[in-house]
């Protein structure tokens, strides 16, 4: 149960840090682009990326449900980032649900697909041992 308190608050932290390191990026490459640009790149590049960052570090490092891990760690992230950006009309608020379930099933994918990768590993090796096959 520790364990996952602390991955939790990782995920959290962990998807603050890379926001803003994505600021720092951003700010060095705006040279010469409009606002409408790096908006797109925030909104289509580096926002789903971190959220698969986040994902696969959950995945990688959680022993159980990583998909409920990581959706916790980062619902602080995904309201601060959207959190002011439904406008108030009906559009307005389809749009903002609409990003937040994107970046939320990225995360939630990456985190499953790495757990999956890292126990299938782990699962394979434990059932060669059990049935007397070892590899040197």
């Amino acid at each position: 149960m520790l364990r996952r308190i602390l991955l939790v608050v990782m995920a959290a932290v962990t998807s603050f840090a890379l926001t803003a390191c994505s600021g720092y990026i951003l700010y060095t490459i705006s040279e010469g682009r409009s606002e409408g640009h790096l908006s797109l790149m925030i909104r289509f590049i580096f926002n789903p990326a971190i959220a698969v960052l986040v994902g696969v570090v959950v995945g990688l490092l959680s022993r159980d449900h990583p998909v409920l891990t990581t959706i916790v760690g980062l619902a602080p992230w995904v309201l601060m980032l959207h959190g002011s950006g439904s406008g108030g009309t009906v559009w307005g608020n389809l749009a903002w649900i609409g990003s937040i379930l994107v970046y939320l099933i990225l995360a939630a994918g990456s985190a499953a697909l790495a757990w999956r990768l890292r126990h299938g590993r782990e699962a394979g090796k434990s059932a060669k041992v059990s049935m007397g096959v070892t590899h040197s």
